[in-house]
């Protein structure tokens, strides 16, 4: 094959290698890839397998996007608007690009899926040059993991919400990133032919629908630029009646990088504000600062006092479970199931103190200890970045951040589930 050296001949032997593949010489692109890897590549682990590959948009502006992407390892592709591709994670890694997720009854799937983040708006069509990279980056990844089209998600179809004071159950819809990717018009120019036609999560009553409008676009598409049109109107951010602040920011909207500017001019961060029904008709939220913000920053600790009231503002209905972990001022540490079994710790569940901090969805693990190190207690997982440690002098750290031989005896672990 030495003939492939000569200058003239490459796009001859990609025309043949198509023909002995099944493409046609229309199907022949040259994807214009390169290495821009995260800080955090080599601290990932390796997935033990890949099922899914989940479609994003940045919902921001290119430079500031793949600042946070590479900062962070958000994703292993980064499509730009030209068409180049960026590889940010290794493709056999985790990147934490799904946050909390679920797909089929399986969640957290940053452990098992690839995610290509595309610059550009969930309710904006893509760029003809982002259709020819993007199409043959999944005709290349489908190739290599064996997946089928209908195991090509977009962020809007995976990703759940935790309870919380607008949601009082897990809930769909607490994302629109990537619904465009999602429509079948947009998909048959990816090369795609088949897609999901049910959530089956919802349908199996694991979770229920928060975004009515979502569910419709992505199981039941209109016509594209009517479906935009609706997306943009039902997405003002002006809060009214039917379009509350979470409606308008997801699961920012308690967020410091979240802006209220209320009708006579009183300004509020998300943080700031305790009394979310009394919020004004007319007032207008902006987000701040948003390309510093993680894509899974809100699939950590809430605190009482900051994030809520009660538990049942920072859990919804889950406060008394197994899965929901309280950490209390005074160093106690249970889950909502231990406090709700016991009397005398029952009121510390219905009424906890101020700086009491929660975790929704997470296993408790148990403490470090001599011949018990933390690849025995969460195996795998001891490295994942959504796994946390609690160090004995009460720090938190993530599996992004721990190192296997520094872990101290005493450290708790939380898995999430």
């Amino acid at each position: 094959m030495t003939f492939i050296k000569k200058r003239g001949h490459w796009l001859t032997f990609l025309l043949m290698l198509a023909v002995v593949s099944g493409y046609s010489a229309a199907d022949v692109y040259a994807l214009d890839i390169g290495n821009l890897y995260s800080p955090l590549n080599d601290k990932r682990p390796f997935r033990p397998s890949t099922r899914y590959i989940i479609l994003h948009t940045t919902e921001g502006s290119l430079d500031g996007s793949l600042r946070k992407v590479h900062r962070y390892g958000e994703a292993h592709y980064f499509v730009t608007p030209t068409g180049k591709v960026y590889r940010i994670i290794d493709r056999r890694r985790i990147a934490t690009h799904t946050g909390r997720s679920m797909w089929n009854g399986k969640t957290t799937l940053d452990n098992m899926s690839i995610g290509i983040e595309v610059v550009g708006f969930h309710d904006k069509d893509i760029t003809p040059a982002q259709y020819a990279a993007l199409k043959e980056l999944l005709r290349q990844l489908k190739r290599t993991y064996r997946i089928g089209d209908e195991n090509i998600l977009t962020h809007s179809m995976v990703a759940y919400g935790r309870p919380n004071r607008f949601h009082s159950q897990k809930h769909r819809g607490r994302k629109r990133c990537g619904m465009i990717l999602s429509h079948p018009d947009v998909r048959k120019k990816l090369g795609l032919l088949a897609a999901p036609t049910r959530d089956p999560d919802v349908t199996a009553k694991r979770l229920v629908v928060a975004d009515p409008d979502l569910h419709r676009f992505l199981y039941k598409p209109p016509r594209v630029l009517a479906a935009l049109a609706a997306s943009k109107d039902q997405q003002s951010m002006v809060i009214a009646r039917g379009n509350n602040a979470w409606r308008i920011a997801r699961d920012k909207y308690d967020s410091p990088h979240t802006l209220y500017v209320y009708p006579d001019g009183r300004k509020l961060r998300g943080s700031e504000i305790r009394e979310w029904s009394n919020i004004p008709a007319g007032t207008r939220v902006t987000f701040l600062d948003e390309d510093r913000e993680r894509e899974q920053e809100f699939e950590g600790f809430l605190e009482i006092g900051k994030d809520g009231s009660t538990a049942r503002d920072l859990a919804g209905d889950l406060y008394a479970d197994a899965t929901t972990i309280y950490f209390f001022p005074s160093g106690l540490i249970r889950t909502g199931a231990e406090l709700n079994a016991s009397a005398s710790q029952r009121k510390q569940l219905n009424n906890p103190p101020k700086g009491t901090r929660v975790l929704v969805g997470y296993i408790y693990g148990g403490y470090v200890q001599k011949g018990r190190p933390a690849s025995r207690i969460a195996g795998a997982k001891w490295n994942y970045p959504s796994t946390f440690y609690r160090l004995p002098n009460g720090r938190i750290m993530s599996g992004d951040e721990i190192g296997k031989t520094k872990i101290p005896t005493r450290t708790l672990i939380f898995m999430m589930k």
